[in-house]
């Protein structure tokens, strides 16, 4: 099965610097042996760090904005699934997004904050029912193309239901019929959500947040100037943190407050692929936490690769997230802490829930690494590191400039025809040195014969000037 696409490479703006290559957190997904990085789409999760590093646009993603403006104005009919890191994007106005949405031809508006409780609701039963060792959760369609492509032994402990995102779209065609046949635009922060669409078989337009922000500046459109529009689900309560990190602990902890010294709260690129690196010796060991609440991104999917908010302070985003917390906790009146007020929260979200209904399978894509890269042994290796150069342990100096790290990876590259020799500092160094040297041999030859030229010109003028002396004597 091949891997949608999530990233595109604009070849004359690609200067081959290779930050790409440097940042990419699989480091194999990129192919730096041309003249500009092309990316291997079946090896790429999403993760979305390469587009932050090339600073010269290059990189873009791809989502369906344009494929929702076509069924737009086809007059299809479409839904809206709106994911919770709306309320960051656009803090007090996400209402208004909904009322120009409607006026586009959008017919309802559901909010993936109440597919998050049922999501919860999923994990508990199936924690309360199974007795795990260990759950990790899967929010993230970047940590779960990770796992499919990179780590198909953690797949056995993915959670087995849904995303928040599926759960609110296998929600609207199981208890409202009306749409049952309509098209699914997904509002989201991620722009590899659109993987999860495609094994699942449900969802339709992934649009992120960022195109959405795009087009209403590019066009002037001021949101203010549309109608607030109520979501057509029942609200959400503290699920509506789903988008920050920790958002499902601290939703979970509602129901099962034990959880969270049972749980590993983990994201950020640079840390949580480490961290599954090394969860299968944990697991050999029995050292595993129940439940590992992680995601791909630093700031969760408030900041998430779909929209323009990577780089903003996570008070900020936060801010607004807890603010909407607050709001939905005051309509169900639970933070009066009353059994009362959460049986009534439990009967709504009840309501909706299913046994079996939200289920989720994984498949296990490692073949498109297996298949595609190979490990060089020691023989071939050694051959690699001959041709760069490299000769004695003192020669693999893992300076980096590569974008790979090590030497070892860089070789491996050079292997799989993923990158050259001549993208090496230290073959590069070497080779001016070695022509260098060979310029200054030349040098040094040229000076020689030079000076023996003038030699033999000084003795031939001396044996002329002694001709002329016996000549004329």
């Amino acid at each position: 099965m091949e891997l949608a696409k999530l990233i595109r490479v604009d070849k004359d703006k690609c200067v081959n610097c290779h930050q790409c290559i440097a940042a990419c957190t699989t480091k194999f997904a990129n192919n730096g042996s041309g003249d500009h990085v092309e990316i291997n789409d079946d090896l790429c999760i999403g993760c979305g760090e390469c587009l932050k590093a090339c600073s010269h646009e290059a990189r873009t993603f791809i989502d369906d904005f344009d494929l929702l403006f076509q069924a737009i104005n086809k007059k299809q009919k479409i839904v809206a699934i709106v994911a919770p890191a709306v309320a960051a994007t656009f803090p007090n106005s996400y209402l208004h997004l909904n009322g120009w949405l409607e006026s586009l031809g959008v017919s309802a508006f559901f909010d993936v904050s109440f597919g998050a409780e049922l999501t919860v609701k999923s994990y508990l039963e199936f924690i309360r029912e199974e007795n795990p060792m260990l759950v990790i959760s899967q929010p993230c369609p970047a940590i779960v193309s990770y796992m499919q492509i990179y780590q198909p032994d953690l797949l056995p402990y993915l959670a087995p239901a849904d995303s928040p995102m599926m759960h609110a779209m296998k929600m609207v065609k199981e208890f409202y019929p009306e749409f049952k046949d309509y098209k699914m635009l997904v509002i989201s922060p991620c722009i590899a959500k659109k993987r999860e669409f495609n094994e699942v078989g449900i969802g339709d337009f992934n649009v992120t947040l960022q195109s959405i922000q795009n087009y209403l500046k590019e066009n002037k459109i001021n949101l203010s100037n549309y109608p607030e529009v109520e979501f057509s689900n029942d609200k959400a309560e503290r699920a509506v943190l789903f988008s920050t990190p920790g958002g499902l602990l601290m939703t979970a902890e509602r129901e099962a407050p034990e959880i969270r010294n049972k749980t590993r709260k983990i994201e950020g690129p640079q840390i949580v692929y480490k961290y599954f690196d090394k969860l299968k010796d944990q697991i050999k060991q029995n050292r595993t936490p129940l439940l590992v609440d992680c995601l791909n991104c630093e700031l969760g999917c408030n900041g998430g690769t779909g929209t323009s908010l990577k780089d903003a302070s996570a008070d900020e985003l936060e801010f607004y997230i807890e603010e909407r917390k607050v709001k939905m906790q005051a309509e169900y009146k639970t933070s009066a802490k009353s059994k009362d007020n959460d049986k009534k929260l439990n009967q709504v979200i009840n309501k909706y829930w299913k046994p079996g209904l939200y289920t989720r399978t994984y498949q296990n894509h490692s073949k498109h690494f297996t298949e595609r890269i190979k490990i060089p042994g020691n023989k071939n290796l050694k051959e690699i590191y001959a041709s760069m150069h490299k000769y004695s342990d003192e020669d693999i100096i893992n300076c980096a400039s590569c974008g790979y790290n090590s030497c070892e990876m860089m070789a491996t590259a050079i292997h799989n025809n993923l990158n050259r020799k001549e993208n090496c500092h230290f073959f590069l160094a070497h080779e001016v040195s070695l022509i260098t040297e060979d310029l200054r041999d030349k040098t040094d030859r040229v000076i020689s014969q030079k000076q023996e030229i003038i030699s033999q010109s000084e003795n031939l003028l001396a044996f002329i000037q002694k001709i002329r002396q016996y000549i004329q004597g």
